[in-house]
């Protein structure tokens, strides 16, 4: 699948921030997997070629960075942070939860490709509030009880609704 028009031009307006254009490459590949969702061999040369550095680059910091996805996964994405603060909380026991009620393991996704599980070894800074995760980059924080509940509701949504 081809960028589009717009992500090319925005690729090209932060090559035009920065001194170095692949100080702009990281950023770039954001917004291409923003778009695409994965950053395929193909999308990874196309950014290259966009910013003015080498295929091996691109695809040297898209494998770096745990941020940036180079394997199909679901639409929902779950990192459960398991660093020692949440760890210290129940992060393992909320991870083998999510696990076991969405029938995956760590690392997988789910059959109808909705959700992927995923064990993270980075902090996401969110200690005052452990444990947590992220879903979609976004915070979900104080899971217990509750909270766990919501979000295995919001994870199991997508499903429910077109099964209905």
């Amino acid at each position: 699948m081809a960028l589009s028009p717009e992500i090319e031009a925005r690729i090209a307006a932060e090559v035009g921030k920065y001194p170095t254009a692949r100080s702009a490459l990281l950023p770039a590949l954001k917004l291409a997997e923003h778009e695409q969702h994965l950053l395929t061999p193909e999308t990874l040369a196309r950014v290259a070629e966009l910013v003015g550095v080498s295929h091996a680059a691109a695809n040297e910091l898209a494998t770096f960075y745990s941020m940036l996805a180079t394997e199909r996964h679901g639409r929902k994405v779950v990192e459960v942070c398991v660093q020692l603060p949440c760890a210290l909380q129940g992060a393992d026991e909320l991870l083998q939860r999510l696990a076991e009620e969405l029938g995956i393991a760590p690392g997988e996704t789910t059959a109808d490709g909705e959700v992927t599980l995923q064990r993270t070894h980075e902090c996401f800074g969110s200690c005052h509030r452990a444990p947590m995760c992220l879903l979609n980059h976004e915070y979900r924080e104080n899971l217990r009880g509750e909270a766990v509940e919501r979000l295995l509701a919001e994870l199991r949504a997508p499903a429910l609704a077109r099964s209905a």
